[in-house]
């Protein structure tokens, strides 16, 4: 015998079949309504953001905005839905099975379409206890191991080492009674760091040679120091077995394992007009293939004479080479941006003098002329970092060196802070490519080969290419969840495997040090 056939010619179990779909389809838009609900509300924490507070996290309107319109379509969807169903089959039962389904049918394709719209996003990992006392800041930051399994921070009164994928602390070493950390060497170098003290307005004398991967200290060396007044950068450092302090008008040099004195040198200029030589102040050294380059004033803040790069041999503290830097006033900033090639930051006393990046491409011939980046131009004016760091006794710069690019963050005219990205070639000293983010910059640093990281106050972590300033990833970066209200000025970004930790100097409004990571 043939089916049984309703008026408008279809079986009658296809109508049912579809009314069921139906009430399923409905379901499913209310599925999605309490979903997309639920992951918006939560997307960020704390009752509010936008505005002056902090940015919304990426995908938070849509998801929100998806959510209010899916309640209204799918309550009335459902309704109607349920109605007709009715009709074919009256009852309670099978309807509400029906939706159910629905509901949880959805959740996989909801679940997708939200992290579309939210994009890429890094998750809170780990987040150190407040440091105690309140009193002490954070001066220094050192990485350990090819990715960087461990981040010490340097405190005021102690180093401290933590676990970079759990942030658990591992050894603590305290400083002397009464003595402050004043200055670190850059990084260690074979399983050794240095790290030099003083006490309370006096002179930075003693360093230490610390084994950073138990913290014990290996050697101990009191040296006539001079007191710093802008930090402590540059003023330790290690390599080619040796480790440098620069002292009062002294470079002392002792060996890297055993602390044993190797030689002091005492640099001097002489005098055009005659008379005794200018006595002159070693500010900043940095290790260079078995010799160290060491940048000196020579001549008091208002006498001033000379300075000078200088080239130490690591072996004896032999002068090889000696070149005069294009200064006429006392050098109030003078640091080394990079090592290789030498590129090395000055600010004159003289407002009008030299303020500028210099790049050597041949550090040791003095007929090579540096090429100079200057930190102002009329594009942009470069904001490495403050006149007074931060981080005092290992400066952290908004700056890397790579592709043969100086990469740096600057500030536009008119923009309310530094808000771009620029590349500055060590070549010829133009400028190759610039990226303007529309946040301020906290934070720049290498983010693996031919790679910078750009963390924004935006809570956003873009990556850019070292050559030509490419966003790698989406072209609106990273989110950061839960991220504000977390940073302090200027804080020290560090790629640790395939998350990043952020240390900050002030340890007690701010977390010490946290993590982040994919979720």
């Amino acid at each position: 015998m043939g089916k049984t056939m309703v008026e408008d010619g279809r079986p009658s179990g296809t109508r049912a079949l579809g009314k069921a779909a139906l009430v399923m389809g409905a379901g499913a838009l209310v599925g999605l309504a309490v979903e997309f609900h639920a992951l918006g509300w939560t997307s960020f924490p704390g009752d509010i953001c936008g505005d002056m507070y902090r940015p919304c996290p990426k995908g938070t309107a849509p998801t929100l905005v998806l959510a209010f319109v899916l309640t209204f379509v799918g309550a009335f969807a459902l309704k109607a839905a349920l109605a007709a169903f009715s009709d074919t089959r009256p009852g309670k039962t099978v309807p509400g099975a029906l939706a159910v389904a629905g509901v949880l049918i959805a959740l996989w394709p909801g679940w997708q379409a939200y992290l579309w719209m939210r994009g890429p996003v890094l998750d809170p990992v780990w987040q150190a206890g407040p440091d105690r006392p309140a009193s002490v800041r954070g001066v220094g930051v050192w990485a350990l191991g090819e990715d960087a399994g461990t981040v010490v921070r340097a405190r005021t009164d102690a180093l401290v080492a933590y676990d970079s994928g759990t942030g658990d602390r591992g050894w603590v070493l305290r400083a002397p009674t009464r003595e402050s950390v004043c200055a670190m060497s850059e990084r260690p170098v074979d399983g050794i760091g240095l790290v030099a003290f003083a006490r309370d307005e006096k002179p930075c004398d003693t360093v230490w040679g610390v084994e950073v991967s138990s913290g014990r200290k290996m050697w101990e060396r009191d040296f006539t120091g001079r007191t710093l007044l802008y930090g402590g950068g540059g003023v330790l450092s290690a390599g080619g077995g040796v480790a440098v302090a620069l002292g009062e008008h002294a470079v002392h040099g002792y060996g890297l394992t055993d602390g044993a004195v190797r030689w002091t040198a005492t640099p001097t200029a002489a005098r055009a007009e005659g008379g005794d030589d200018a006595e002159c102040e070693p500010v900043t050294a940095s290790p260079a293939g078995g010799t160290t380059r060491v940048v000196v004033t020579c001549g008091s803040y208002s006498d001033f004479h000379s300075a000078w790069l200088l080239t130490l041999d690591d072996a004896t503290g032999k002068e090889l080479s000696r070149r005069e830097l294009p200064v006429q006033s006392y050098v109030d900033v003078a640091a080394v941006l990079s090592a290789e090639p030498f590129t090395l930051l000055v600010r004159e006393k003289d407002e009008r003098g030299l303020a500028a990046a210099l790049a050597y491409d041949e550090p040791d011939d003095p007929r090579r002329k540096p090429v100079k980046v200057s930190l102002a131009a009329e594009e942009e004016e470069l904001a490495l970092s403050g006149l007074h760091p931060v981080f005092t006794a290992r400066p952290v710069f908004r700056a890397a060196v790579a592709d043969g690019n100086l990469i740096v963050a600057a500030e536009k005219p008119g923009s309310n802070g530094p808000e771009r990205v620029v590349a500055y070639s060590l070549d010829d000293g133009l400028r190759r490519w610039h990226v303007d983010l529309g946040t301020p910059v906290v934070a720049l640093a290498p983010a693996g080969r031919d790679r910078v990281a750009v963390l924004g106050e935006s809570q956003r972590l873009w990556t850019l290419t070292t050559r030509d300033g490419t966003r790698v990833g989406e072209e609106d970066g990273t989110t950061v969840r839960d991220l504000a209200g977390k940073l302090d000025d200027e804080p020290h970004l560090v790629r640790a495997g395939d998350g990043w930790v952020i240390v900050n100097s002030d340890g007690d409004a701010y977390a010490p040090a946290l993590a982040v990571g994919r979720p």
